[in-house]
């Protein structure tokens, strides 16, 4: 195979060759940022032609998008299955929002895609629905972890968990951002977000 030419064998020999690409354009992007990803710097980090990414990917943008995208979809489905093994409501909604600020790799290269896409849909109109859907997403999941714990008496009925579930995750966001770049300590994030919660859910002398 040459960058000139991509065969048909070399195109159905791995089915799964654009996750590996997009695993390794996520791998560039939190190490370069997305103004300097390159695709030759994909290709070569992901082992392939050249040729063979521009099949996957037409263009560098749609290469961008779709990495921000993948992650999204990987670390969501993470996520899920890990807080599914969490029966108590408030620490199903304590995890979900601590895990953001956790010493992860996955978590800090979270933070650079996304800090890197809000940036860059500011500009471009064509990335804006894919941040819009993410952060919805974001947003919508908490407050209907909320809810279920105001049905199940954990939480006051008279929190707007929509409201809450908007200031938390606003919040988680801006620590987020702290923590990489080191302007504050990640045990100060966490307790930061520890005395929101308290505040936030009514979590002291809640009543049913």
């Amino acid at each position: 195979m040459t960058d000139q030419l991509v065969s048909a064998v070399d195109r159905s020999a791995d089915t799964d060759r654009p996750s590996q690409i997009l695993d390794c354009a996520c791998v560039v992007i939190a190490r370069d940022g997305a103004e300097g990803l390159r695709m030759a710097a994909v290709a070569r980090e992901a082992n392939v032609s050249n040729a063979l990414l521009h099949y996957y990917f037409a263009t560098r943008e749609e290469l961008i998008r779709q990495a921000f995208e993948y992650h999204d979809r990987r670390e969501t489905r993470k996520g899920n299955e890990r807080v599914e093994q969490i029966a108590d409501p408030i620490e199903r909604i304590r995890d979900v929002l601590s895990h953001e600020l956790a010493e992860d790799a996955a978590v800090r290269e979270g933070w650079i895609l996304w800090s890197e896409m809000q940036r860059l849909a500011m500009f471009n109109e064509a990335l804006r629905s894919s941040v819009a859907d993410r952060s919805t997403r974001w947003v919508g999941g908490v407050a209907t972890m909320i809810r279920v714990a105001q049905n199940d008496g954990s939480v006051s009925s008279e929190i707007d968990a929509d409201a809450a579930a908007l200031r938390l995750t606003a919040l988680v966001d801006g620590l987020g951002g702290h923590v990489i770049v080191q302007s504050r300590t990640r045990a100060e994030a966490l307790a930061a977000l520890e005395q929101s919660l308290v505040s936030e859910l009514g979590l002291a002398g809640v009543t049913a």
